[in-house]
């Protein structure tokens, strides 16, 4: 897929904003995430250099079931769903493919990079005790364990999308 700047300043702008409101404040909005989505759907029909309407479709389509199953397990916030599903309308399903499987990936390595500080800096109690805690009932044995968000999964989407539009900025004015 070929790019232009302004559809690729675009897009990393919207990413930039969900990963610095997410590390903020560990959400992001939907004043955000919804006008990300519409503005990616409308891009879409106006761009005649864009994916068209169908293929953001269901690149939101995509994006959006690529985090569901994890939200409703408890593993995330509807907010990283709502801001992958946008990404999707901007990108489209192979897009959001590529940029969720590179952004697993770095948030993957950030993790143990955070983890492993941690223990070196705090020790390997304190660790467990900041990441892990039992949940509400009265014995710690029986206690399911809830583990919090080691780092806002908007900072790994962010640096992976960065990649891959630089990457299609150089396939588009680079050459081959």
């Amino acid at each position: 897929m070929h790019i232009s700047y302004d559809f690729a300043a675009l897009v990393a702008l919207f990413m930039g904003a969900c990963a610095v409101i997410d590390y903020r404040t560990k959400k992001i909005p939907n004043w955000l995430t919804v006008p990300g989505a519409i503005l990616g759907l409308a891009y879409s029909l106006a761009a005649p250099q864009g994916i068209g309407p169908l293929w953001s479709l269901a690149g939101f389509l995509v994006g959006f079931s690529l985090l569901l199953l994890p939200w409703l397990l408890g593993g995330g916030g509807m907010g990283d769903v709502k801001m992958l599903a946008a990404l999707g309308a901007w990108v489209g399903p192979l897009g959001v493919l590529i940029v969720f499987g590179l952004g697993a990936v770095l948030a993957a390595g950030g993790m143990m990079l955070v983890l492993a500080g941690s223990v070196l800096g705090d020790g390997y109690s304190a660790t467990r005790k900041r990441y892990v805690s039992a949940g509400g009932a009265a014995t710690a044995a029986a206690a399911p364990r809830k583990v919090r968000r080691v780092l806002p999964f908007a900072v790994p989407m962010a640096l992976a999308t960065w990649l891959v539009l630089g990457w299609m900025l150089l396939k588009t004015f680079g050459g081959s």
